[in-house]
C-alpha cells in the first residue's frame, strides 16, 4: 500500500485528479445512503446531510462509521431467520388449536385494561409480538446489593436454567454474588447461559473471573464482538444495552443496573450510580425469555426455542406486564413512538427520570403538548453527567420545555442511571432505554411496560425519592445563564439529532 501511495503522489498530474475527485464521489454517495436510508429521521438527515457539505471528506467517513445503522448481512439473515421461527410458531399454535386459547387469554387481557390502555397494549404489541399477560408479583429493587443478593438467592434455587444478559458486567463485591451463584448451579447440573456485550463487559471478558465461570461450567458469550474483522455486526458501536435475567422461565429481572456495583468503579467519578430493577415472577418472565433465546440464537446459532412455553402462573396478583424488545431491526422510531404514547395517557401527572436526554422532535413535542394540556410534567436528569457532549446537548431543550411548564430537576445524588415512566400512578414503563438518539434507533433495548396501579404506585415513590435529592430549575434562573453558556449549549444541540 504505501509504496502505491508513493508512486502516485510522486506523479502529481495524475494524483491531483484523483484527489479532487476522491471527496466529491464519497459525498454523493453518502447523500444519497442518507437520503435512501428508510430508519434516519429528518432532523437527522438534515444534520448529515449539512456535514457532509461542510466537510466533504471528514463528514462520509464520520457518518459510515457512525451514522448509519447497517447490519452484516450474516446478522441481517439471522434477524429474518429469528422472525420466521416466531411465524412458525404462531402456525403450530394454530394448527394445535392453542392459538383459539391464547386469543381468549389475549381478550380477557385487553378487556381488563382502560380503553387508552388498551391502544398502548396494541401498539407495544407490534413492536414484540407480545400482548400484556397477568399474574405477575413485581418487585422493585433500588440497592445494587438487594437486588443481586435476591438474585443470587434465585439462582441458588434454580432446577432448568439460568439466563443472564448485560450490557455491563464488573468483578466487584456486590457482583461476586451473582457470579459464585452461577458457578454453583452449573456444578450442580443447572444450565447457565451469560451473553455479555463485547464493549461494555470487555474486562470481565479478559478477566481471570470469565475463566472461572467456563471451569464451573457456565457458557460465556460474547455479544456483538469487536475486532478488526467483526464477523456478525456491521457498526462497532450498536450494542447490546438489554439487562435481563431469566430463571427457569418464570423468575425475571429487567431494568437499569448493569451487573455491578453502584461505585461503579469504572466510572468512580460519578458514582453512585443509582438505578432500578423490577423482579417479575409470572407470565411475563417467559416473554423476557423469548427475548434471551433470540440474542443467543444471534450470537451462537444455538436454538433454544423448547426453552419458551406459555409461562408459568406464578403470581398472586394480577398485575398485567408486557414485554418488548426494541433495536435496529425493529420498525423504525418504535420506542420514541411508544414513549409519545405512553406520555399522551397522562390526565393529571407524568414523571420521566433518564440518564441521557436527547430527543427526538416527537418525544419533545408530546413533553410540551402534555405541560400545555394542564399536565404536571416532571423530568429529573443527573446534575452530573459521564458525558459531557449528552449534558451539554440536552440543556439546549431546556428552554421550551420549561417555557411549556415542564418541571426539569436535576438529582445530585450521584449519576441518577435510571429509566422510568409514570403516568397518573397507574402505568409505568421499566425500560433499560435512554431518552436519546442511540437508544432509539441503535442499541439492542428491553422494556416492560406495566398496567398496573399498585406497582405504579410504587415505581412513583421511587421517583419521589430521587426528586427529594434533586435541585429545580426554576425558569427565571435558567434565563439569567450567562450568553457564552447558552452559546455554547445552542452550538452542540445542533448536534443532537445525530447523538
Amino acid at each position: 500500500m504505501l509504496p502505491l501511495l508513493r508512486q502516485l503522489f510522486s506523479d502529481w498530474p495524475v494524483a491531483a485528479p484523483i484527489l479532487v475527485a476522491l471527496p466529491v464521489v464519497l459525498s454523493l454517495a453518502t447523500l444519497a445512503a442518507v437520503l435512501l436510508d428508510r430508519r434516519c429521521r429528518s432532523q437527522s438527515a438534515i444534520s448529515w446531510v449539512l456535514l457532509v457539505i461542510v466537510a466533504p471528506l471528514i463528514g462520509p467517513i464520520v457518518y459510515w462509521i457512525f451514522g448509519k445503522a447497517w447490519l452484516s448481512r450474516k446478522r441481517e439473515a439471522a434477524y429474518l431467520e429469528v422472525a420466521g421461527e416466531r411465524r412458525e410458531a404462531r402456525l403450530r399454535e394454530e394448527a394445535s388449536g392453542a392459538s383459539a386459547m391464547r386469543r381468549t387469554a389475549r381478550e380477557t387481557v385487553l378487556g381488563a385494561l382502560a380503553p387508552d390502555q388498551r391502544l398502548l397494549a396494541v401498539q407495544a404489541a407490534s413492536i414484540s409480538g407480545d400482548f400484556p399477560v397477568g399474574g405477575n408479583d413485581i418487585d422493585i429493587f433500588e440497592e445494587a446489593d438487594d437486588l443481586f443478593a435476591r438474585m443470587a438467592e434465585d439462582i441458588d434455587r434454580a432446577e432448568q436454567h439460568v439466563h443472564i444478559e448485560f450490557y455491563i458486567a464488573l468483578e466487584d463485591p456486590t457482583s461476586a454474588r451473582v457470579f459464585a451463584a452461577l458457578e454453583r448451579a452449573a456444578l450442580r447440573g443447572v444450565a447457565c447461559r451469560m451473553l455479555l456485550d463485547g464493549i461494555g463487559s470487555r474486562a470481565l471478558l479478559t478477566s481471570e473471573r470469565h475463566s472461572q465461570l467456563r471451569a464451573a461450567g457456565v457458557r460465556v458469550v460474547e455479544a456483538l464482538p469487536v475486532g478488526m474483522v467483526r464477523r456478525r455486526f456491521g457498526r462497532i458501536d450498536l450494542r447490546n444495552h438489554r439487562k435481563i435475567v431469566v430463571i427457569d422461565r418464570h423468575t425475571g429481572y429487567i431494568g437499569s443496573h448493569n451487573l455491578a456495583a453502584k461505585d461503579f468503579k469504572v466510572k468512580e467519578r460519578y458514582a453512585p450510580w443509582i438505578d432500578a430493577t423490577m423482579r417479575v415472577s409470572g407470565p411475563a418472565a417467559n416473554d423476557l425469555q423469548k427475548i434471551f433465546v433470540e440474542d443467543w440464537y444471534l450470537e451462537t446459532d444455538e436454538e433454544l426455542w423448547h426453552l419458551v412455553g406459555q409461562g408459568v402462573l406464578d403470581g398472586h396478583t394480577c398485575a398485567l406486564a408486557q414485554v418488548l424488545g426494541t433495536g435496529p431491526a425493529t420498525y423504525e422510531s418504535a420506542m420514541p413512538q411508544l414513549i409519545l404514547s405512553i406520555v399522551h395517557l397522562a390526565e393529571e401527572e407524568v414523571v420521566l427520570t433518564t440518564p441521557y436526554f436527547v430527543p427526538d422532535e416527537p418525544a419533545l413535542a408530546s413533553l410540551l403538548t402534555a405541560a400545555r394540556r394542564g399536565v404536571r410534567t416532571v423530568l429529573v436528569v443527573p446534575e452530573q453527567n459521564d458525558s459531557w457532549l449528552v449534558k451539554l446537548a440536552s440543556r439546549k431543550f431546556y428552554q421550551r420545555l420549561l417555557d411549556a411548564g415542564v418541571e426539569i430537576w436535576h438529582y445530585r445524588g450521584g449519576l441518577l442511571h435510571a429509566k422510568t415512566i409514570v403516568v397518573d400512578g397507574k402505568t409505568s414503563l421499566m425500560t433499560s432505554a435512554n431518552l436519546d438518539r442511540r437508544s432509539f434507533e441503535l442499541n439492542l433495548e428491553a422494556s416492560l411496560v406495566v398496567y398496573d396501579e399498585e406497582t405504579s404506585l410504587r415505581l412513583r415513590a421511587v421517583q419521589e425519592r430521587y426528586l427529594g435529592k434533586s435541585r429545580r430549575i426554576l425558569p427565571r434562573e435558567w434565563h439569567a445563564r450567562p450568553a457564552w453558556k447558552r452559546l455554547v449549549e445552542n452550538a452542540v444541540g445542533l448536534l443532537s439529532p445525530l447523538l
